[in-house]
């Protein structure tokens, strides 16, 4: 079968085995009644989305697994999934807290990223990740599922409630997906967004552009220097920052953090109850698949995809690989 790879050549598809890995669901936990043989089940990739962690990595140098932590398709049966890529263990301190996005082993078994991931013709994975998708959802779009849960996590992890006034820093995927699910808790959403092809699609979604005043809650989406600063001087006195947006870089707290005592609240991953309802959110504002997904590739142009999710000149939100 096909699958996406980041060699020393750049981007390529390779020819690979269509079976589990040896120790089971790519070294992931197996489970007994699964499909194959180590306790893993087959997904049949309907689409896999390009995330800006990807370019990230493939701009480290050449992989050993499959790209994509991005993807949602078909089980053997038929029955339509969004994939969860993050195996936790179910058995450590977090775990059984339900605070699996902390689970130690789970950081080391995500696919796409140190397990053989969704841009391929099909992935084996634990039979925990897939997710069945709602009426409505296509696993074509599916991909969105786990951009989505991200946001949810932000959004999760400091309780916003109606009415209350929410600013988002950047409308890149994560953060038009973050207004989305700060709308569907009621939340009244500002964005602070310079594109205007992004500025389009945060009020498409129901965000307001531009920032006034001071928020009780500051979503940061960017994740760069200067997304932190502006989001410091964004919070009220006493407020709170999410930061969902990746640091790739170590970047720099000015004093306002300290003068303002603002608490700062991490948001990486996600609990599996918060990718489930992530996929009921996709059903539930359809207008997310039209507003990201703004290019699609056949598999066999996976070079040409990646090179335009990095072209900053496309402007390109959300490209997604059909196989």
């Amino acid at each position: 079968m096909r699958a996406v790879r980041s060699t020393a050549a750049g981007i390529t598809v390779a020819s690979v085995a269509d079976a589990p890995a040896a120790g089971g669901a790519g070294g992931a936990s197996g489970a007994s009644g699964a499909s194959g043989a180590s306790g893993a089940v087959r997904v049949r990739t309907a689409g896999a989305g390009i995330c800006g962690s990807d370019l990230h990595l493939i701009a480290m140098g050449p992989m050993p697994v499959t790209i994509g932590h991005e993807f949602a398709g078909y089980l053997d049966d038929g029955t339509a999934v969004a994939v969860r890529p993050t195996v936790p263990c179910g058995t450590c301190t977090a775990c059984l807290a339900g605070r699996e996005e902390l689970c130690p082993v789970a950081g080391n078994q995500m696919y796409g990223v140190s397990l053989d991931g969704g841009m391929a013709d099909t992935v084996w994975v634990d039979p925990g990740c897939p997710v069945p998708l709602p009426a409505g959802v296509a696993p074509s779009d599916a991909c969105l599922v786990e951009p989505l849960a991200v946001a949810a996590h932000g959004v999760d992890r400091v309780g916003v409630q109606p009415g209350q006034r929410i600013l988002v820093i950047g409308a890149g995927p994560i953060g038009l997906c973050v207004i989305a699910a700060a709308r569907a808790r009621g939340a009244d959403v500002d964005v602070d967004a310079h594109r205007a092809s992004r500025q389009g699609a945060a009020e498409r979604l129901g965000g307001h552009l531009g920032a006034s005043g001071r928020y009780d809650v500051v979503i940061d989406a960017a994740g760069t220097t200067s997304s932190a600063a502006a989001a410091a001087r964004q919070a009220q006195p006493g407020g709170v920052v999410v930061v969902v947006g990746t640091w790739w870089e170590p970047v720099a707290l000015d004093v306002a953090w300290l003068m303002k005592e603002v608490t700062l609240v991490p948001a990486f991953v996600y609990t599996p109850t918060e990718f489930a309802a992530a996929a009921a959110l996709l059903a539930e504002v359809p207008d997310l698949v039209d507003v990201l997904i703004t290019h699609r590739f056949a598999l066999d142009d996976a070079a040409e995809a990646f090179r335009v999710a990095g072209d900053r000149q496309t402007d390109a939100i959300k490209v997604v690989l059909h196989p």
